[in-house]
């Protein structure tokens, strides 16, 4: 009855850039579409379409988060940008109007994320402490 397998096998795909993130959303609209949550009620999903001008253009990239202790204890986080737009554009309509309400809109931040792509050719963090632990933050193009 659940479709979590299907659901992490489309979000490896995205990650992989086998899928768009607009294909990863319609793949996975249509495993939610018209089935029932735990309570027995049906769920539909409201969202809003994001738009950055640009026919066909996906975030590349990824969001990467280093952290290794002098310890050995390690841990490495990996992100795809375009995971920004395909959360974005499955965000119900009623939270981001609330959200913009209080004067964050999140589509432009998302819009903007390759323009700051292109301006970052640096860590964005990048500590070293004097007992030897590292944490790193950067964008891997």
């Amino acid at each position: 009855m659940s479709n979590e397998r299907e659901k992490k096998q489309i979000m490896e795909m995205l990650q992989d850039g086998k899928l768009t993130a607009e294909q990863a959303e319609k793949l996975l609209k249509a495993l939610d579409g018209g089935t029932e949550n735990r309570s027995g009620y049906k769920t539909e999903t409201k969202s809003v379409a994001v738009s950055d001008g640009k026919p066909g253009s996906r975030l590349k990239g990824k969001f990467k988060v280093e952290v290794q202790s002098a310890d050995g204890d390690n841990v490495m986080v990996t992100l795809p940008l375009m995971l920004a737009k395909l959360a974005l554009s499955m965000m119900p309509a009623e939270k981001m109007s609330e959200i913009k309400a209080n004067g964050v809109d999140l589509a432009q931040i998302v819009n903007n994320i390759e323009d700051f792509i292109d301006m970052v050719d640096e860590d964005i963090v990048n500590v070293v402490s004097a007992g030897g632990d590292r944490v790193r933050v950067y964008i891997q193009r």
